[in-house]
């Protein structure tokens, strides 16, 4: 699970450098409200990097490696 994790979190980061070395800045293309909640705007490569980072957690959380097995 850590290297999916981390590929996603380096995928989404290129992403976004790429589009900020391409295009001088990153288009959020992603924005959500419902009735008076705005939920902050985002794209792909943003949510690459919150699946990569959510995947750690819970990798850390239930997954630990015990030191004394």
């Amino acid at each position: 699970i850590t290297g999916i994790a981390l590929s996603f979190i380096l995928g989404g980061a290129i992403g976004n450098l790429a589009d900020r070395l391409l295009f001088g800045k990153v288009t959020d293309f992603i924005d959500w409200y419902y009735k008076t909640h705005h939920w902050p705007a985002f794209n792909v490569a943003d949510s690459f990097i919150c699946i990569g980072v959510t995947l750690l957690i819970i990798e850390s959380i239930f997954f630990v490696k015990r030191c004394d097995e």
